[in-house]
């Protein structure tokens, strides 16, 4: 099951950086294995991947204590990656081309949300893997993240 992670120390070159993150298991759920075939649809950047904004993005929400993120693509990305749209059937009405593929929650304080980073951290991992591991394979560079950006200010 997907985690969502607030916390510093992700970044080796800047530890102080608080990092919005949501970790999959690729062998998990169909919604955390589509996510996780979004790492071989983005580009590469310097140790990491980035998906381009206009094919999908991360919406946060705040409420109370309780931080959503949810990972949103356009269904074009879902037909490049041979992921049948039909699984996922939650659109927003006004958008009905954009598809959500995972929403996951956690509690955080609003002072440490309020620091994060504007994009979000998505990570692969096995259930199995501690979230120790995880930060050493980053560290190590033998992970890399996916980042993705907030909702492109045309589709706002």
């Amino acid at each position: 099951m997907a985690e969502l992670w607030v916390r510093s120390g992700m970044d080796p070159d800047a530890p102080e950086a608080v990092v919005v993150a949501v970790v999959i298991d690729p062998l998990g759920t169909p919604q955390e294995r589509a996510v996780g075939e979004l790492f071989s649809y983005a580009y590469e950047g310097e140790d990491c991947l980035m998906l381009v904004g206009t094919d999908g993005w991360a919406e946060r929400h705040l409420q109370g204590d309780v931080l959503t993120v949810e990972i949103v693509v356009h269904r074009a990305v879902l037909e490049a990656l041979a992921i049948d749209a039909a699984g996922f059937d939650e659109r927003p009405p006004v958008e009905p081309d954009v598809v959500r593929l995972l929403r996951v929650s956690t509690r955080v304080a609003g002072c440490r949300y309020e620091q994060a980073l504007d994009v979000t951290a998505v990570l692969k991992a096995p259930a199995e893997v501690t979230p120790q591991q995880i930060v050493a394979d980053l560290h190590s560079g033998q992970a890399w993240p996916l980042f993705l950006a907030p909702r492109p200010a045309a589709t706002a």
